[in-house]
């Protein structure tokens, strides 16, 4: 009987399953802004898709890229529910757009932000610190993802956006987990990280999927006002290390060695004069 030649412990080369999910270009800002609009004809109840959707416009439709992008977001914030094919804002979200009560809207951003897996990453990890400058974070999230510079650069900038929409971040930069104003404590319905169950975690990784493929499409799409032109960019020409330092961590521990050959290579540290 002939053996196999593969043994069960060789080393076989494996698609990169180090990179992270479920991160948006767009932020809470344009999350809240969607549930106000929802709020606008569904009050506590709920709405067909169709109704909703006509909100943004009275060609709009309840199909579509866009369409996908605005439910990834409600659904990774929490701020939407279901009931059958209708669609209602959550407790969370009710609470997010009742401007009537400052102090309970702002933990209500707070704990949105908290909801959606990358954005919780990213808090944790900048916890107590100063976030990096935009083109440093810009990199981090591209390589950490597994997404173009161009995508990158709005995630970063959606990403800042939002820490100051909830007011977690201080004016010395530092990220703050619970917030950078003191108000009242109130109690969340939702678990906190250290406490979540295995429904919990299927639910991040459900959202954190649908968000990756309603943002496929765009890619690569940039705005000409945003913020790609801020990024350091490499001088391909010459191949040298641009005149600048950075300071900046990157979790590489689950890429390839060519994969880390070419990440080195497009930060400007392929070693060549």
């Amino acid at each position: 009987m002939t053996e196999s030649n593969t043994s069960p412990n060789a080393s076989v080369a494996a698609p990169n399953k180090g990179v992270k999910q479920g991160l948006p270009f767009v932020g809470l800002p344009a999350a809240e802004d969607a549930a106000v609009k929802l709020w606008g004809v569904a009050r506590l109840g709920t709405v067909s898709p169709e109704a909703f959707a006509r909100q943004f416009g009275e060609k709009a439709k309840a199909s579509g890229s866009g369409w996908d992008r605005r439910l990834a977001m409600l659904r990774g914030f929490k701020l939407i529910r279901a009931e059958g094919k209708q669609l209602g804002l959550s407790e969370l979200g009710q609470k997010i757009v009742n401007s009537s009560d400052p102090a309970a809207q702002l933990d209500a951003r707070r704990e949105a932000i908290m909801n959606l897996k990358a954005y919780r990453e990213l808090v944790e990890s900048f916890n107590q610190t100063a976030l990096p400058d935009l083109s440093v974070l810009a990199t981090k999230l591209q390589f950490e993802y597994g997404k173009t510079e161009k995508f990158a650069a709005r995630a970063a900038q959606s990403f800042i956006e939002s820490l100051k929409h909830a007011e977690m971040i201080d004016p010395e930069n530092v990220v703050c987990k619970e917030g950078v104003v003191n108000v009242a404590p109130i109690v969340s319905l939702v678990p906190t990280s250290e406490t979540v169950d295995e429904s919990d975690q299927n639910s991040d990784q459900g959202d954190a999927a649908e968000i990756d493929r309603a943002f496929e499409e765009d890619a690569n799409v940039v705005e000409p006002s945003e913020v790609g032109s801020m990024l350091v960019e490499r001088n391909v020409k010459s191949g040298k290390v641009p005149n600048l330092s950075l300071s900046l961590t990157l979790d590489l521990s689950n890429f390839r060695a060519d994969e880390v050959v070419r990440i080195l290579g497009v930060l400007g540290f392929d070693g060549r004069d």
